[in-house]
């Protein structure tokens, strides 16, 4: 059986983009592995212990690999795991076998991965299960399970480290802290940053964070770099001054720079924030090795991390701000209409009864719905029906003074509160809607609309609930009349 010209190309496409996807991949791949080595011997330049750095930026790449990618990061951690092994001996001059070197290398790498791992895993089932207002508890949670995922690492760590030779078992005691430290920093101050940019353009990324968004923004580069700027020149000016006054005291100087990073935080994009905090720790780190600060590197550490989390909590500020706001507006309107919704109709009416009284102005109450509705969403859909609610709403509402309130009740049914109105005027009011109505026509179909009208004045010894009852039986007579009609009723 021969092929077909049109399968034959759909089949060499379908292989192209297989084997497009595969280099993509091993790119990233690359890409991945060359940035942990490169970012492994940057911390290895600022240890301040044997196997322990000022913070540790492959910890931050490795959670957030695992959390991308999933186990698809397992193999490229592992390699370079073995690699820094090999970098270590050579870097010590340990004189280790090849064997040796390679066993403990295969073992750190399964150490450090199964830590980072677990948290990641961790950490997406538990963004999966939440809703996008729980954003403050996602961040807990990255914070936490990235804090005892760089601990897993630092203990199984320091044993492999012991077991294997390359460390007294002795020491293994008094490096795991430190160890922990610069992993927890690294932890937890970079992988939002290597979130986004390992998520960047990444076809299998999935949409989740509880509504923050690590995708970079071209917009205002200017701003940021000038906020960045003076960010680090203000730590540029505390380090100074903690290398020429060596005291404890004005290490912990340090801890003020957080108002600027807030600054950053709440102005700028998430992408941003994250990048503003990798430059400022990174800064960080450089300023302690190079102004021989080591005596106070669990202080800058601290400072990175507790630096950090609080500019994550202040990330959540802004999300939940909106989310607020669109829960206030999907209160206060109706969802499809966008007039007021009933709860909050009957909260204005309250307060304009109230006005009324106090001031002895008269106020009335309408209370209408389209004819023969149930028919239009019978013989036209319900799509047809909404559109018709849409434009009664419009309609009605081109009608209106400022002060006057329109409100849906639910279905059809809609209620018109006239403050400062009379029974007659309002019933001018009424007439002169009903006749409006009239005009529209239902969209896509020949059908016009019309409706019926129950008017009443709301007396002084009278709540909006009893208005709303005598309201609503003048309108039953109106549709019992006929329909397209206006009762009123004054006691």
């Amino acid at each position: 059986m021969r092929e077909s010209p049109a399968s034959g190309k759909f089949h060499l496409k379908s292989v192209t983009s297989h084997h497009l996807l595969d280099s993509r991949e091993m790119l990233r791949s690359l890409a991945l592995g060359g940035a942990w080595l490169l970012l492994w011997r940057l911390a290895v330049l600022m240890e301040y212990a044997p196997h322990a750095s000022i913070w540790f930026p492959p910890a931050g790449l490795s959670f957030a690999a695992f959390l991308i990618l999933g186990l698809r990061a397992l193999p490229v951690v592992m390699l370079c795991s073995l690699i820094a092994t090999f970098w270590v001996d050579d870097l010590y001059q340990m004189q280790q076998s090849w064997v040796q070197l390679a066993y403990t290398g295969v073992l750190f790498g399964a150490a450090h991965s199964f830590s980072y791992y677990c948290g990641a895993a961790l950490l997406k089932q538990l963004i999966r299960r939440s809703f996008s207002d729980a954003l403050p508890k996602i961040i807990l949670s990255f914070l936490i399970l990235g804090t005892l995922s760089s601990l897993l690492a630092a203990l199984t760590g320091t044993q492999v480290l012991a077991g294997s030779g390359l460390i007294e078992p002795q020491d293994a005691g008094a490096i795991w802290l430190p160890w922990w430290i610069g992993d927890m920093a690294g932890t937890i101050v970079l992988t939002p940053l290597f979130i986004g940019l390992l998520s960047w353009r990444y076809p299998l990324i999935e949409s989740w964070l509880g509504g923050l968004d690590f995708q970079r923004s071209g917009e205002g580069m200017y701003g940021f770099l000038s906020k960045l700027l003076i960010s680090t020149s203000l730590l540029t000016l505390t380090m100074l001054l903690a290398a020429k006054f060596r005291y404890s005291e004005v290490s912990f100087a340090v801890f003020f720079l957080i108002i600027p990073q807030m600054w950053i935080v709440y102005t700028e994009s998430a992408f941003r924030a994250a990048l503003s905090l990798a430059v400022f720790s990174i800064l960080m780190a450089i300023w302690v090795a190079a102004l021989s600060l080591m005596d106070f590197a669990l202080v800058y550490q601290f400072a990175i991390c507790v630096i950090s989390a609080s500019a994550y909590f202040g990330l959540a500020v802004p999300v939940l701000t909106a989310h607020n706001k669109q829960l206030r507006e999907l209160a206060l309107n109706d969802s499809l209409t966008k007039v007021a919704s009933r709860l909050y109709f009957f909260e204005q009416a309250k307060q304009e009864l109230a006005r009324a009284k106090r001031y002895g102005h008269p106020i009335s109450l309408l209370v209408f719905d389209i004819d023969h509705f149930k028919q239009i969403n019978d013989e036209f859909g319900h799509t047809a029906g909404d559109k018709a609610l849409i434009a009664v709403a419009d309609t009605i509402s081109k009608g209106l003074r400022q002060s006057d309130i329109l409100g849906r009740f639910g279905g059809d049914e809609f209620l018109l509160l006239l403050p400062g109105t009379a029974l007659d005027k309002a019933t001018e009011t009424a007439e002169r809607l009903r006749q409006a109505l009239q005009a529209v026509k239902v969209d896509g179909t020949r059908h016009f609309l019309s409706g019926s009208f129950g008017i009443v004045q709301i007396e002084p010894n009278e709540d909006c609930q009893e208005a709303f009852e005598r309201a609503d039986e003048c309108l039953l007579k109106a549709k019992k009349a006929g329909r397209n009609q206006i009762f009123s009723d004054q006691r």
